[in-house]
């Protein structure tokens, strides 16, 4: 028995254990935005405090000026920056996208990890799971995003189950490498089994930073911002106007069409803020009132937090969540969330008690929970804050690191007695190798043919004309400001 131990989710450290060398090959990373990169952010600074050495190989070519000015991340985090693309032309995704490159290898031949984490299951990520496999470094692989549904945003809708079922079996092959598969909520562990993936897909905690993201943030300079410049608002309109937000990457999967439909349906003084940039931000603004609707673009940091806390109502339309950290972030502002229902939420929200949910696609149930949610924001906002401080960053962290030193136990224990010499190694990777460029080869024949270019839905041109309508811009001008005008009924009969 291990004495001073700690235990979390089933695996057990030692308080004394060595220092780890841990690889994480994530390509998307500082400066880069998404829920990925605040976790990993949190997480390897915390990895850092515990004399761990990181080792990240990442296509963010900014992720070097992530480590400046903090002497402990200068000490222990170093960076392996390879050849990317964002695919901003391609389709409407602005990830980096690493290719897959053979210098994967010498990186981490160079590095010499005790464990190596992967994240998600991109071409450039799984050839790396064959490299390491092939040296017999233990894996731990992290999935994040739900690949399955966005397949039903960037392929053409006739080859949808075909190329499903094809991405499937190449994500079981490669996730059959590693010693510890994880994701982040128990909703897509139950999925990511039922389609074949070896059990028990272990879910990870998620956390906040409840210091960063805190009611004490609310400020009025920040809310004015929030507004915009186009309908020139008073100070006191502002004040009096309920304000929503929705804060994530501008993409299809999102939902953002679904909001703008929402808004419609409430036509009390309400008013929508988007933080958040991508290159479907170009096509998605003409579908919003231009009165009632501030694309406010990027936000970070602290006037990140400012305008979670500033907001009356966190407003989020998307399903495709694994997690979503942008739910717990505004929760952690005391700042209610109405959202559509879905697996991610199940982790720590309760309808009712933090926010209101609806049905997804049902403008009737949105309708409703907007409504029920704005009859006690108080309430709602003093729970919400409650519970996201049950989840921190800390947790998830020594989750994480009783993870890797398992893996790495288990690892030594059942290779004791094996030995790798350079004949045996470059079998393993020819083999290996051989799988992957099989499995790859089979993407580009019967899915990449399939990717398409999204685009907003049919509704968008009407919403445009409505945009360029004097009369309609009228209607929701007065609707917002209580000044109620019959000019536009009068005008139409």
């Amino acid at each position: 028995m291990i004495s001073n131990g700690a235990h979390t989710n089933g695996f057990v450290h030692n308080e004394n254990d060595e220092s780890l060398r841990v690889l994480i090959f994530a390509e998307s990373f500082p400066s880069f935005t998404s829920g990925i990169t605040r976790r990993f952010k949190e997480i390897i600074r915390r990895l850092a405090k515990r004399n761990h050495y990181i080792h990240v190989i990442t296509g963010c070519t900014n992720a070097l000026t992530w480590v400046e000015g903090n002497d402990i991340l200068k000490k222990y985090v170093t960076f392996s920056v390879l050849p990317s693309t964002e695919f901003t032309n391609k389709i409407d995704c602005a990830c980096p996208f690493l290719f897959p490159n053979p210098t994967v290898y010498s990186a981490v031949r160079r590095f010499a990890p005790d464990v190596v984490h992967i994240v998600e299951q991109t071409p450039a990520a799984m050839l790396c799971g064959a490299i390491v496999k092939s040296l017999n470094i233990p894996i731990v692989w992290s999935s994040h995003t739900n690949i399955d549904f966005y397949l039903s945003t960037y392929i053409r809708s006739y080859a949808v189950a075909m190329t499903r079922r094809l991405y499937q079996l190449i994500r079981l092959k490669h996730l059959i490498y590693s010693s510890v598969n994880l994701t982040v909520s128990k909703d897509f562990a139950d999925f990511m089994e039922h389609t074949g993936v070896q059990k028990p897909v272990i879910v990870w905690k998620t956390g906040v930073d409840s210091e960063l993201f805190n009611p004490i943030r609310r400020s009025r300079s920040m809310r004015y911002r929030m507004f915009g410049t186009y309908n020139n608002f008073s100070e006191e309109e502002m004040d009096s106007i309920t304000l929503f937000l929705c804060v994530g990457r501008i993409s299809p999967e999102k939902n953002f069409e679904f909001l703008s439909l929402v808004l419609d349906r409430i036509p009390e003084q309400t008013f929508l803020c988007i933080i958040g940039d991508g290159p479907y931000r170009q096509a998605l603004e003409p579908i919003f009132p231009k009165d009632r609707v501030n694309f406010f673009g990027y936000l970070g940091g602290e006037e990140l937090a400012s305008a979670y806390a500033s907001a009356d109502y966190f407003l989020y339309a998307s399903v495709s969540e694994t997690f979503g950290q942008v739910y717990l972030e505004a929760m952690a502002s005391g700042t209610p969330v109405i959202a559509a229902e879905g697996g991610q939420l199940k982790e720590f929200f309760v309808n009712g008690e933090h926010g209101y949910l609806w049905t997804p696609d049902s403008l009737e149930s949105a309708e409703e929970a907007v409504r029920d949610a704005m009859k006690d924001r108080k309430y709602l906002s003093i729970k919400a804050r409650q519970q996201a401080l049950k989840h921190s960053w800390d947790s998830a962290s020594e989750q994480l690191n009783d993870i890797y030193y398992d893996a790495v136990r288990r690892s030594r224990q059942k290779d004791e007695k094996k030995t790798m010499n350079i004949f045996t190694i470059g079998v393993r990777l020819f083999y290996y190798g051989l799988n992957w460029l099989i499995l790859m080869t089979l993407a580009l024949l019967f899915m990449a043919p399939f990717v398409k270019v999204s685009s907003p839905k049919p509704s968008a041109t009407q919403r445009n004309d409505r945009n360029n309508n004097p009369c309609y811009q009228n209607q929701h001008n007065s609707v917002v400001t209580k000044e109620f005008s019959s000019s536009c009924s009068s005008s139409s009969s």
